[in-house]
């Protein structure tokens, strides 16, 4: 039985799901997570992807996220730095050639990216569900967040979720319904992971995107399949989150070695993506 303890409430982990895309039961194994959590991942292999089982219930992730919202970790308090990655993903966007004037940010956090794309005159929306994320937003940047997508609109140029796929419970649906929100030929652009990272194995356990609300750990085959399977076409890999490779170690550097072995063992197995350590993928609605 595991047991997730946040802000001195505990919260069972009920649910033991299979692979999210073959359906096959895989063994999970317990991670140190960041912030004193635990993850539980397991790898389906051939459908080269990974997934949390037992996993966080619904009610353990919002607590989660609102604890994390509520604090002063510099990923969600470092306003400058908000800013200048929320400018670093418009320019990724504006790479990407995307046209029109409306766009959704779906899981829009204190709103820095909502803020940043209407200072560049898009006509921007975000959607949150976190109540500390949403307050912040406001109090912070004077920026008023969506509940939920009911109240969103629709007809959107460009939906974009950054750091989000990961965290959702039903990524497949979830993508469908906001599809609806896309007009036809509009571009949904996605920020995750890449689970088939050479940075992944040299890092071990102790990879930075272990973390307890994570339930996926897409990797650019894995991901493109479920984004099909939600309707969309055209998947594209953005020119973003490259890892440089370490360099070639000393003779008797340890340490050198083992990441060297670990980058040359990724690009043997994944040649065309390993260096990709952050993704940025782009899809788009029919």
């Amino acid at each position: 039985m595991t047991v997730d303890l946040i802000e001195g409430v505990a919260y069972q982990r009920v649910e033991s799901p299979g692979c999210p895309l073959c359906g096959r039961n895989v063994p999970a194994r317990t991670i140190a997570a960041g912030f004193g959590m635990t993850a539980m991942v397991a790898e389906c292999i051939d459908c080269r992807l990974a997934y949390q089982t037992p996993r966080p219930t619904p009610e353990a992730s919002r607590a989660y996220m609102d604890m994390r919202w509520r604090s002063n970790d510099a990923y969600v308090a470092d306003g400058e730095q908000q800013r200048a990655r929320a400018r670093k993903q418009l320019d990724v966007l504006a790479g990407l050639g995307a046209r029109g004037a409306r766009l959704l940010d779906f899981g829009a956090g204190a709103g820095a990216f909502v803020a940043a794309a209407r200072a560049r005159g898009w006509d921007a929306a975000g959607v949150e569900r976190s109540t500390p994320a949403v307050e912040r937003a406001l109090r912070e940047r004077d920026v008023r967040l969506h509940a939920d997508l009911a109240t969103a609109g629709k007809d959107f140029d460009v939906v974009t979720l950054w750091d989000v796929v990961e965290h959702l419970r039903d990524p497949r649906e979830t993508v469908a319904a906001l599809r609806a929100h896309v007009r036809p030929g509009g571009w949904m652009l996605f920020e995750t992971g890449n689970w088939e990272s050479w940075n992944r194995l040299a890092a071990g356990d102790a990879w930075a995107l272990y973390l307890f609300d994570h339930q996926y750990y897409f990797s650019p085959a894995s991901l493109q399949r479920m984004l099909a399977d939600a309707g969309l076409v055209d998947f594209r890999l953005l020119p973003a989150g490259e890892c440089p490779p370490p360099p070639a170690p000393a003779e008797g550097d340890a340490a050198a070695r083992e990441r060297w072995d670990a980058y040359q063992n990724g690009v043997a197995r994944w040649p065309d993506h390993a260096s990709i350590d952050i993704m940025v993928a782009a899809a788009r609605n029919p």
